[in-house]
């Protein structure tokens, strides 16, 4: 074998040396069924005193006809390629990482090494796209042969590639030897494989048998993976195929100004105000970061809805559909917001506690959200956050925090922000589920909960009776609460602090907003003793 490519292998499998590629599919696809690929792969290996020693070469050639939903124009250096074999990534990225290329009106070609594993090449014209791509690195389906003897029978060899949004999902016919001798002590062993398939009709693939077929399952080499799965929040998989990861819904708020005045849910934590009932309590920033720390945070009422624009603060939609109740949109002017950085995997304990000389203070219950932001650190959006009297500028370091309808139990998102060119993730953020464009941002819900020891049995929390369900926290001692979650990512989390208020009655008014009757409660003028201790696991 000529030029082949020669390495100890260090563990079986096709993944560890491979360059990482995106999920099998990312959400339903283009049912492409003119398009054509043969392969053929030869291993031979040499095994003595425990350590192998292989020499792998695989070749894949192929060509894709244009359709309606990309032609000879789409082809560009951002035009993305992917190519899989049994669900694990051979070779992804975009035909602009060639060291060779040419982008024509009406023809182009594209070389590119795959990661010093081997060479793919593109070429198109108006017939189409031809590409072949040679492989020297670790076995791919020879890998599960290496031991075998005998004659090689493969009904359906799983090959998917993508280019742009031409997807072909091969499942080739595979027929191959294998032979494996004994001599000098030493095990050699030689697989030959070779097949050839047109693309099967994505809505006739099903290779995971969980009968959702490939143009909806975005994962179908995964039996946890498709539409409707249970959805595990910032696991970092896309189970149930909605394009997020979330087990939660998603509220999403345009940025707009009125008037003079902000519209959008943005706050300066600087923005700081003195203690008291009523009146805003964003800063200054708290940093629980790498320590125990504690502190005292006189938090004001938050209400189930803003009572200054009631139900709704501009054009807020939920996806998927819900009329609201188990999501809680609250008031979040006289809350109390701080920071932390964080592991996967660290355990976060909250605890809460009251003054001992305002304990028995009547009518308000401790709550908490737990939101996790993918940028990494505080950010800073020009244009659009609050000043605090006679400051022109906010510091570089300054936050932005939700000042309107904060909800509970959802996903939150604002859109339509002043462009902002440096909203960036940081390394290792994978921004097909946790998108960073430059007119939006995120904040992603982790938990929550409220003190759930009533005071009068006979009052109301101005929540709806659903927000209740998975938020109630009960200690038996009114005033206080504690919870310890496990956080999901690593990276940068905010954490709001307020007061559920109880009431004798309350609702929506004619006019949307929030009426309320019976308010008897006592605000505490001290606020409450919050502890934060972050452990690893």
């Amino acid at each position: 074998m000529k030029n082949s490519h020669r390495y100890t292998l260090i563990a079986a499998g096709v993944v560890a040396a491979l360059p990482p590629g995106a999920l099998a599919h990312n959400g339903p696809h283009t049912m492409t069924t003119d398009a054509r690929l043969s392969y053929s792969e030869s291993y031979t290996r040499r095994v003595k005193g425990g350590q192998e020693v292989g020499s792998e070469f695989l070749q894949l050639e192929g060509h894709f006809r244009f359709n309606q939903d990309m032609g000879l124009s789409d082809m560009s250096p951002d035009t993305p390629y992917d190519i899989m074999i049994q669900g694990k990534p051979l070779a992804a990225g975009k035909l602009g990482d060639a060291i060779q290329k040419k982008f024509k009106a009406k023809s182009g070609v594209a070389v590119i090494n795959t990661g010093g594993h081997g060479r793919l090449k593109f070429t198109w014209s108006r017939q189409g796209i031809r590409f072949t791509l040679t492989w020297r690195g670790e076995p791919a389906l020879a890998a599960g042969f290496k031991d075998h003897s005998g004659r090689i029978d493969i009904p359906k060899a799983p090959i998917d590639i993508m280019i742009g949004k031409l997807h072909g999902y091969f499942d080739v016919p595979t027929a191959g030897l294998a032979k494996t001798n004994q001599k000098s002590g030493a095990t050699f062993g030689k697989v030959v494989l070779k097949g050839r398939a047109k693309s099967a009709g994505l809505n006739t693939v099903d290779r995971d048998a969980d009968t959702y077929t490939a143009d909806v399952d975005c994962n179908d080499f995964d039996v946890r993976v498709h539409p409707g799965a249970q959805e595990a929040t910032l696991d970092g998989v896309d189970s149930n195929c909605d394009g997020r990861d979330s087990g939660v819904a998603q509220v999403v708020e345009t940025f707009k100004i009125r008037g003079s005045s902000y519209s959008s849910p943005v706050v300066n934590f600087r923005n700081a105000s003195q203690p008291g009932p009523g009146t805003p309590q964003y800063g200054p920033l708290r940093d629980f970061t790498g320590y125990n720390k504690s502190f005292e945070a006189p938090v004001g009422k938050t209400s189930f809805y803003d009572p200054t624009t009631g139900i709704k603060w501009n054009d807020d939609t939920i996806v998927p559909a819900s009329d609201g109740q188990d999501i809680w949109r609250g008031w979040t002017h006289t809350g109390k917001w701080s920071f932390l950085n964080g592991a996967a995997g660290d355990r976060f304990t909250l605890s809460v506690q009251r003054a001992a000389s305002e304990a028995n203070l009547k009518g308000a219950h401790p709550g908490f959200i737990l939101f996790w932001r993918p940028e990494g650190a505080p950010l800073f959006w020009a244009g659009t956050q609050d000043l605090a009297a006679g400051q022109t500028t906010l510091p570089a370091d300054s936050d932005i925090v939700v000042g309107h309808v904060l909800v509970q139990r959802a996903d939150y998102t604002l859109q339509g922000l002043p462009k902002k060119a440096d909203h960036r993730a940081p390394v290792g953020v994978d921004t097909a589920l946790y998108p960073m464009k430059d007119d939006s941002y995120t904040l992603y819900y982790v938990d929550s909960g409220y003190d759930a020891d009533l005071y009068d049995p006979a009052k109301q929390l101005i929540m709806h009776p659903t927000a209740l369900k998975a938020l109630a926290l009960t200690d038996g001692v009114a005033g206080s609460l504690s919870k310890t979650i496990t956080l999901p990512k690593t990276g940068y989390y905010l954490l709001y602090t307020g007061n559920v208020l109880e009431v004798a009655d309350w609702g929506i008014g004619t006019d949307g907003k929030l009426t309320t009757r019976g308010e008897t409660w006592d605000l505490p003028a001290k606020g409450v003793g919050l502890s934060i201790t972050l452990s690893k696991p």
